[in-house]
């Protein structure tokens, strides 16, 4: 199952580039939500880097993806909320 769901006004904290085991790299953002609780997510889109700036308030849409022996989530996109 799949699911694409829309996570409103995060705050960002910071975004730091990581590789997988492959050698590839994707971006681990840290976030909190409406009720300041901390969050990690990954977006493998390098590109949006530099929009994860500490204390930029953000929507970030995310993809939820069920498989059968693991659940993963990930930022697909990204808007800054002015």
């Amino acid at each position: 199952m799949r699911i694409k769901a829309v996570v409103h006004n995060t705050n960002i904290r910071g975004c730091e580039s990581r590789k997988n085991q492959k050698g590839e790299p994707y971006l681990l953002v840290r976030f909190e939500d409406e009720t300041g609780a901390a969050h990690e997510l990954v977006d493998k889109d390098m590109d949006r880097q530099q929009y994860y700036v500490r204390g930029t308030d953000m929507d970030l849409v995310i993809d939820i993806d069920q498989g059968r022996k693991f659940t993963s989530i990930r930022i697909i996109d990204a808007q800054e909320i002015k």
